[in-house]
């Protein structure tokens, strides 16, 4: 049972085509073997696992953790996101720069995202539901977030057919790219 892992244009950020079996009940996803990604380079443990039910226009992020930061391998059970990672490693060849990938439910792709990222996702659908799975542990003292529409970063959200933005109030006055800069660098 293989993997297809693509490499990305942010340094160490990947693309996995998981493993799909179908046949006449549905289908088989193997979205992680800790002996294929090591194969493949990539010492990744799981020590939490996440799944989040957004509604059609929620963002979430761009979040961050200083410190002790974590590595993430997900993708999408139901319906469909946008999904964002802003490399924040001061000493990346890609440092500043940002991939957005659009996951749906039946492509069977997931994205895995190195320690040092801000990471973010808008909910192209309705009843969207994402599981994500991180290494290292949450330290809510180290988190912080970079405002999904910050001018220096120029991400370019899919916004047609979104009628509304939902954003929690802290994604809302979350800091400028600039700002991080200055604080954490």
């Amino acid at each position: 049972m293989g993997f297809e892992i693509e490499k990305l244009d942010l340094e160490g950020m990947l693309l996995i085509h998981a493993h799909v079996a179908n046949d006449n009940r549905g289908f088989y996803r193997k979205n992680f073997e800790r002996n294929i990604f090591a194969e493949n380079g990539l010492d990744f443990s799981v020590t939490e696992w996440s799944d989040i039910y957004s509604h059609k226009g929620a963002i979430r992020g761009l979040h961050f953790q200083t410190g002790e930061s974590q590595a993430k391998l997900l993708h999408v059970i139901k319906g469909a996101i946008y999904d964002v990672a802003v490399d924040l490693r001061r000493d990346s060849s890609t440092f500043g720069k940002w991939h957005g990938e659009t996951l749906r439910e039946n492509d069977h792709k997931g994205l895995y995202i190195p320690e040092g990222f801000a990471h973010g996702f808008l909910a192209l659908e309705d009843n969207t539901i994402f599981s994500y799975q991180c290494s290292g542990r949450y330290i809510p003292e180290q988190c912080g977030g970079i405002y999904y529409k910050d001018t220096q970063l120029n991400i370019q959200w899919p916004m047609e057919g979104i009628d509304r933005e939902i954003l929690s109030e802290k994604d809302q006055h979350a800091m400028s790219f600039e700002e991080y800069c200055k604080r954490y660098l």
